[in-house]
């Protein structure tokens, strides 16, 4: 490539450059939405796929990668209440945000399976970005309405196609997504501890009144609960993670799982 072809490449590449913030979140759903509405930001997980936000530790790279953040967006799982402090101790000048900031939510940090939620945490996002890349608000705002009108066609296609009133599963990871569409999320976890056989007999027993088709089984827990359940009533089963990139595809992937 001679000097002048080198040039233009590199007045080509300098748009993109000038607006790549560094921005550090929990979860990987929370990459997804701020993909969605700044596709060139480096995004930084910390907690990797396959591994529970409750349990799980960084490593060196990552705490690394939180040094160089300029944004990080909280979501309410343990992980963030565990290294909040550490976090803030790493980097003092970080901007933290919670990505449920226009939310008022109950306990379950589930907040990015619900199209309504999810739409008031691109908002979050969105406003995140121009305070602090204020020179690319134009961008940032084309991005968020087209992510808002997918979302918006998503609770329409629920609201038209979901035909089940309830569904089981064994961590309550859909509690929004029920709560959006007006069906009941029956969990196998109680407490935070796998059922007792009690439980689960009184789980099946409601499952065979209320005609419930289908267990949806996360792979990030057990699955021999959910599948007993579904053994005795006789019920398909649906593996959907709750963690997948995009929020927007498991929302799909649900409703599909409940047409």
């Amino acid at each position: 490539m001679n000097v002048k072809n080198s040039f233009k490449f590199l007045v080509f590449l300098l748009p993109i450059i000038s607006f790549a913030l560094n921005i550090s979140v929990t979860i990987l759903p929370q990459k997804g939405v701020i993909e969605n509405i700044a596709p060139n930001a480096n995004v930084n997980v910390m907690v990797p796929p396959g591994n529970s936000p409750a349990t799980y530790s960084p490593d060196f790279k990552q705490l690394k990668a939180i040094k160089n953040s300029d944004i990080y967006f909280t979501i309410g799982v343990p992980f963030d209440k565990k290294y909040i402090n550490k976090i803030k101790e790493i980097n003092p000048n970080i901007k933290i945000i919670y990505f449920g900031k226009y939310l008022n939510t109950s306990s379950n940090p589930h907040i990015w399976l619900s199209p309504a939620f999810l739409q008031l945490e691109a908002k979050v996002v969105l406003d995140t970005l121009i305070d602090t890349d204020p020179k690319n608000k134009e961008i940032y705002l084309q991005n968020y309405q087209k992510y808002i009108n997918k979302l918006s066609l998503l609770e329409v296609k629920g609201f038209k196609e979901i035909k089940q009133k309830a569904f089981i599963t064994f961590h309550p990871s859909f509690y929004y997504f029920a709560k959006d569409f007006h069906i009941k999320q029956i969990a196998l976890q109680k407490e935070g501890k796998a059922p007792s056989f009690a439980y689960l007999a009184k789980i099946i027993q409601i499952a065979k009144k209320e005609n419930i088709k289908t267990v949806i089984i996360s792979p990030e827990f057990p699955t021999k609960y959910a599948k007993i359940v579904a053994n005795k009533i006789n019920a398909k089963v649906k593996i959907i993670s709750p963690l997948n990139e995009y929020p927007e595809d498991t929302i799909n992937e649900l409703i599909k799982a409940l047409q």
